[in-house]
């Protein structure tokens, strides 16, 4: 069964609208045949928003994981080049995600650059081990070495401030699924005014076609970046972390099962063993302190994700920043925005001991 025609039969029509609008249309029939491939099928039990929609703390849309992503990346990707070989090299991009995502750089006490748990991946090992994969990859006429470092492609990984197709479906999402702030018809309107620029440094990057669209993704991306550095994100993160080092001290988890259980299997190892999820996902409030709160408390500094996108202005692109001082203010108070020190639950008290960040 197709992709989109599984989305439908299983009722998933936000989803299915969604994808029909990052390809513009179907999904094309090459890309069709990787979908079905383990290697990506094992992406649909790896969630996309790193735990935290355990809680009642958010009410997200629907359900959203990391093949979901990658399939609606590799979609805008299509729609944008109508190059194979780009398209499942972004299809690839996440290959190397865990479980519960950057939820375990929290536990690797890499909360600022968020990279260490996806290093501890070999991309290469997991591609050379399919033989259906190569088989496809020589079908479309394309090289194992063109498909094993998204990073080389800027319109699928760029730095910031730069705007990548991984960033961006991740700011749409985070909007449309997540916070449920915004509706199909804004999500088209920004997917469709896409197109790709120069960058200052001469490199592709995804822009903007129009100065209108470009500052509805920056609300958006705004929302994106504040939601990430919130008191509710921050502390379920951390939360989850802590409980999962406690569960590999106990044995009840492997570190190396965060790599190859699903995290609804993961999920049901803590509720098991900790009587103490069911508080957290019951969770509908934090709490925020200047001073130190007795018994459990999160006191984390995460990473600050953002971007500005560049607008088309006649033959040149230019970033929002610098078309109107006002989104340049607007980011600065983005950076200078911290929630209070100590993050806590009063429902939250059964953890005996707090890991250190």
């Amino acid at each position: 069964m197709k992709y989109l025609d599984k989305l439908k039969s299983e009722g998933k029509l936000d989803l299915y609208v969604y994808t029909k609008v990052c390809f513009n249309g179907d999904i094309p029939d090459f890309l069709e045949k990787y979908l079905t491939l383990p290697m990506f099928q094992t992406l649909e039990g790896k969630g996309q928003f790193c735990g935290v929609d355990n809680t009642k703390l958010f009410n997200p849309r629907c359900k959203y994981n990391r093949l979901d992503h990658s399939i609606n990346c590799a979609g805008i990707i299509w729609r944008l080049t109508k190059n194979k070989q780009r398209t499942i090299c972004a299809l690839c991009h996440d290959l190397s995600t865990v479980s519960f995502a950057h939820t375990i750089d929290f536990l690797l006490k890499d909360t600022i650059n968020q990279n260490s748990a996806e290093s501890l991946i070999d991309i290469r090992k997991i591609l050379e081990s399919s033989r259906k994969f190569q088989e496809y990859l020589q079908q479309d006429e394309i090289t194992l070495e063109e498909v094993l470092n998204p990073e080389n492609d800027s319109l699928i990984d760029i730095e910031r401030p730069g705007l990548c197709v991984d960033r961006l479906e991740g700011i749409i999402h985070t909007n449309y699924i997540w916070l449920n702030i915004c509706n199909i018809d804004e999500v088209s309107s920004i997917i469709n005014d896409l197109t790709i620029c120069q960058n200052e440094q001469g490199k592709e990057e995804i822009g903007f076609k129009t100065l209108e669209v470009g500052k509805l993704f920056f609300k958006m991306m705004l929302s994106y970046a504040y939601i990430l550095q919130s008191k509710e994100d921050k502390f379920s993160m951390q939360f989850i972390a802590d409980l999962l080092e406690i569960a590999i001290k106990d044995g009840v988890l492997k570190l190396e099962d965060l790599y190859t259980l699903e995290e609804e299997a993961i999920v049901s190892l803590l509720k098991e063993n900790y009587s103490i999820w069911q508080e957290f996902t019951s969770l509908d409030n934090i709490e925020t302190s200047n001073s130190k709160p007795n018994g459990y408390f999160v006191e984390v500094v995460a990473k600050k994700r953002y971007a500005i996108p560049l607008i088309k202005t006649g033959d040149k692109s230019v970033r929002l920043t610098d078309i109107d001082d006002k989104y340049n203010d607007k980011l600065q108070d983005f950076f200078g925005f911290q929630e209070k020190k100590y993050l806590f639950s009063d429902k939250i008290n059964m953890l005996e001991r707090r890991v250190k960040c």
